[in-house]
């Protein structure tokens, strides 16, 4: 009988145990996730972001000071954290397509995180 009393009273424990136990690590898990993806912080800041031309057209690009640059349809460029580009309609790049995009606003569209961006017609920028 005292045998059979201990064994009740290990069980009902280890099952305290196991509903404090779950919950804890749970509360631990999810607290730890996001902090591990701060840490992490912009996995396209090193390469860049790709932008690629899906207009129905030709475009033209240009950085800051830098000079005018063709864009193929299909053919992409690469922006870095701190740049502006403009994409033009012209090839001395005079008629804005786009206006001057920064890093921020292609990486707002780069919805899954695969530092991949489309401009459509119209300048609308897509996740790819």
């Amino acid at each position: 009988m005292t045998i059979n009393i201990l064994i009740d009273t290990i069980l009902t424990m280890s099952k305290k145990m196991i509903f404090i136990a779950i919950p804890v690590f749970l509360l631990w898990l999810f607290s730890a996730v996001p902090i591990c993806i701060a840490v992490e912080g912009d996995p396209c800041a090193d390469p860049g972001i790709t932008v690629r031309n899906l207009s129905l057209d030709d475009k033209w690009y240009k950085s800051q000071e830098g000079q005018c640059i063709l864009l193929k349809r299909n053919y992409s460029f690469t922006i870095k954290p701190k740049e502006n580009i403009g994409v033009f309609s012209d090839m001395v790049c005079e008629t804005q397509f786009c206006p001057s995009l920064t890093y921020t606003d292609y990486k707002f569209s780069d919805e899954n995180g695969n530092c991949r961006v489309k401009i459509l017609p119209g300048c609308v920028l897509s996740d790819m």
